[in-house]
C-alpha cells in the first residue's frame, strides 16, 4: 500500500510498514518504512542489557505493561513502587473483563529502576531480532492498550525467552510489554 505525503514543498512516495494481517476493526496503523526503519536503528543501538545505552532512549514517563510488568514487578529495583500503578482492563468474549496490572513510570528514579530491571531481563534474553509483530503478538498487544490509532512504530524485540513489544510515542520508545509468553485469558 503507498501512501503520498507532502513533505516541505516537495512530495515523496513512502510506503506503509505493512503488517502481514488484518487489523481489528477499529485499530489504525499508519507508519511509514522510513519510520519503522529509523526506530529499528534507535532500538539495535541502544535496546540492550547496558542501562546507560538503554538509558539513551528510556525516560520519563514510560508504560510498562501487563505482560512485562508481570515479570519485572517484583524485581529488587522496585522495593520503593512505582507511584503510579494502573489496570488495563481487557474486555473478554462473552461481554467478561480481566483486570491486568501496568506501571508508569514517572520520574527519573522510576525510570532508572525500570531500566536496571529490564537490562537484567535483556541480559538473559539472548541476542535480540528486531520486526514487526505477529497478528497474535499485535492482538495481545492490542487488547491492553487504550489506543485506537498507531502512527508510530511498533516493534518486536523477539529475543530467547521474551518477545517484547515497543511502541513509540514523539520518536521515542513509549510503552513496553512482553508479548511471547503473557496472553488475555480466553473465556
Amino acid at each position: 500500500m503507498l501512501v503520498a505525503l507532502a513533505i516541505g514543498c516537495s512530495t515523496q512516495t513512502q510506503t506503509v510498514a505493512k503488517l502481514d494481517f488484518p487489523l481489528p476493526s477499529r485499530a489504525r496503523y499508519t507508519v511509514t518504512d522510513q519510520q519503522f526503519e529509523a526506530a529499528k536503528t534507535l532500538l539495535q543501538q541502544n535496546f540492550s542489557a547496558d542501562t546507560n545505552q538503554l538509558k539513551t532512549i528510556i525516560s520519563s514517563p514510560c508504560i510498562c505493561g501487563p505482560g512485562l510488568w508481570y515479570l519485572l514487578k517484583d524485581s529488587p529495583h522496585f522495593t520503593v513502587p512505582p507511584i503510579a500503578k494502573g489496570t488495563s482492563v481487557i474486555p473478554l468474549a462473552g461481554g467478561g473483563k480481566q483486570e491486568l496490572p501496568t506501571a508508569l513510570f514517572q520520574n527519573e528514579t522510576e525510570a532508572a529502576n525500570f531500566r536496571a530491571a529490564l537490562a537484567e531481563l535483556l541480559a538473559i534474553n539472548g541476542t535480540l531480532t528486531l520486526r514487526l509483530p505477529t497478528e497474535l503478538e499485535f492482538k495481545t498487544f492490542w487488547a491492553v492498550t487504550p489506543f485506537d490509532k498507531i502512527s508510530e512504530p511498533l516493534i518486536v524485540a523477539e529475543g530467547e525467552h521474551y518477545n517484547l513489544i515497543v511502541e513509540f510515542a514523539k520518536g521515542n520508545p513509549f510503552w513496553f510489554d512482553e508479548v511471547k509468553n503473557f496472553h488475555v485469558k480466553n473465556h
